[in-house]
């Protein structure tokens, strides 16, 4: 298998490790210097062009040496996603991370969003492009202490905890005046019974399983328990039924690899808080878990059960190999439409098949 590795920095060693223990192949491609090409032809052959600086001139890449896409996109993402769509749905590539899916968990609103509509409890939330009523918001997110998130951000930069009238309104008045949207979330109460500090749980989902879970404990000070910001974790089992609600997250949300984070409330309650579709490695040191070894097997299997595994395509040396390798392409792709066709009908296909079957649908017709 052959594995196509978008990312934005260098790829943790842990997942490259994963991938040549395996017996597999990869390569890393920064998606900031890939062109991609759309076809004028009605039947596709759109294509995507390694364009990286060190290059003399943009050279193909050819879709069908890869099995699948692991995205580790980091900076960038909203229009990094741009060439992970190209991959999945117009030229067909298999990735456990869809473009929309990445997109979602970026955007912490759209996440509350979705998750709500999927009946997945997330925490009291409150949003408005301009917060004219700060005192009505506030109270409709559940009162003081309140935490304000910006809509983008990770390992817990652009969260804060507003505590008094006057820090809520000075806070809110500066962002407003930034033009940054914030959401207002309940201040959730959760902690450490030993230590007092503010506690919350990252699990790491891979289709429909849990393969690890931490807690993490908040630094002295800091109410945001993220490593990154000096936290410090334990390696936990999660209960049945926070199992379930991490995997109906990461679906909801259009993620077969994401990590989720939940906060236990005093009372019993717990609740989702974000979905991170790029998780850190932090995880794999605290429970000595490489999760990468088991989203490896995961994309083995997904890619045996729609028949996609490959055999390396060679480059073309001219325009006679290079239409062969068209034509290979697209006897492969009509191939990949069939088995769709068939788990349809089983009622069997995942989201990520669901959207390259619609492709298939409006390139093919009937085959």
């Amino acid at each position: 298998m052959k594995l196509l590795i978008l990312s934005t920095g260098t790829p943790s060693k842990y997942l490259t490790q994963a991938i040549t223990d395996a017996g597999h192949t990869y390569e890393t491609h920064d998606p900031r210097n890939l062109y991609l090409f759309i076809s004028e032809q009605v039947n596709g052959y759109d294509r995507i062009f390694n364009g990286s600086p060190e290059l003399e001139s943009p050279v193909r890449l050819f879709a069908a040496s890869f099995d699948a896409v692991i995205s580790r996109i980091g900076a960038e993402l909203p229009l990094c996603v741009s060439i992970l769509r190209h991959l999945n749905e117009n030229l067909t590539v298999y990735s456990p991370q869809t473009a929309i899916g990445l997109l979602v968990a970026h955007d912490k609103l759209w996440t509350s969003q979705v998750l709500s509509a999927a009946n997945v409890r997330t925490p009291l939330t409150v949003f408005a492009m301009r917060a004219n009523h700060v005192a009505f918001a506030i109270d409709k997110a559940g009162g003081l202490p309140v935490v304000a998130k910006q809509l983008t951000g990770s390992q817990g930069s652009g969260v804060s905890i507003l505590e008094t009238p006057l820090a809520a309104n000075t806070t809110m008045e500066s962002f407003h005046r930034a033009n940054i949207p914030v959401k207002l979330q309940r201040f959730v109460k959760a902690h450490d019974s030993s230590s007092g500090k503010p506690t919350d749980i990252r699990a790491i989902v891979i289709g429909d399983e849990v393969v690890s879970a931490m807690e993490r404990t908040a630094s002295q000070g800091d109410f945001r328990a993220n490593l990154s910001k000096g936290g410090n974790g334990r390696s936990i089992n999660l209960s049945g039924v926070e199992t379930e609600m991490c995997i109906k997250a990461a679906k909801a949300v259009g993620l077969e690899f994401a990590g989720v984070d939940l906060i236990r409330e005093k009372m019993g309650q717990t609740y989702v808080t974000e979905v991170n579709g790029n998780p850190g490695t932090g995880i794999i040191d605290i429970t000595k878990k490489n999760h990468f070894i088991d989203l490896v097997k995961y994309i083995q299997t997904k890619c045996k059960e729609s028949d996609t595994l490959t055999a390396p395509v060679p480059l073309p040396d001219d325009d006679k190999e290079d239409k062969q390798q068209q034509e290979n392409e697209e006897e492969a792709s009509i191939a990949r439409y069939q088995l769709l066709l068939a788990k349809e009908q089983r009622g069997s296909l995942d989201y990520n098949e669901n959207a390259i079957l619609s492709f298939f649908k409006r390139r093919f017709g009937k085959v």
